[in-house]
């Protein structure tokens, strides 16, 4: 989708609506386009009238779409945590992510997430201090059968590094290492 790279939305919103009113329907991955650019500019009501339409036309989302609205609900989820401490010296008060993690499963029941949504889930479990509900999640993902990569690794081993859980840290390197 032009313009959304550049994060210029006003134009990708001109083009998606200039092609629609053209009798075209866009498809799961312009409306994946068109969501992830919105998050990136922090505009989630936008996102969210953006999947809206795409639920309305009949277009199914998949595991990308998503996950990228789920990062965008979490990113801003945090943003708005932090926001609230104000000057103060300390950590992120747990957030329960639940709600965000059961309207993924909302979004459709047949969607698996991937490593890259159970990434998501961690790093922001791990960012504001649910890291046993990260620990949990990764687990899962494990159960699941996926392979955690590089990113989900180091989303945990930051979070242990920075709780000084240097037993977790040594624990992680060795499935690391053990592939």
């Amino acid at each position: 989708m032009p313009f959304v790279g550049d994060g210029d939305m006003k134009r990708a919103q001109w083009v998606f609506d200039l092609l629609v009113e053209r009798g075209m329907t866009p498809d799961v991955i312009t409306y994946t386009m068109m969501i992830n650019g919105y998050c990136r500019a922090n505009c989630l009501r936008q996102a969210r009238v953006i999947f809206n339409d795409m639920k309305e036309r009949g277009i199914k989302p998949d595991v990308i779409t998503c996950t990228v609205l789920l990062n965008g609900r979490l990113k801003e989820n945090l943003k708005r945590a932090r926001s609230l401490q104000c000057g103060k010296e300390r950590e992120v008060e747990k957030i329960d992510h639940s709600p965000f993690w059961n309207e993924l499963n909302d979004m459709g029941k047949e969607i698996e997430p991937d490593v890259y949504c159970y990434t998501v889930l961690i790093d922001s479990h791990c960012k504001t201090n649910n890291f046993q509900d990260a620990i949990d999640l990764y687990d899962e993902m494990i159960a699941r059968g996926l392979q955690p990569d590089i990113v989900t690794y180091t989303a945990l081993l930051s979070s242990c590094w920075g709780r000084g859980d240097g037993y977790r840290v040594i624990t992680l390197v060795d499935e690391i290492l053990k592939g």
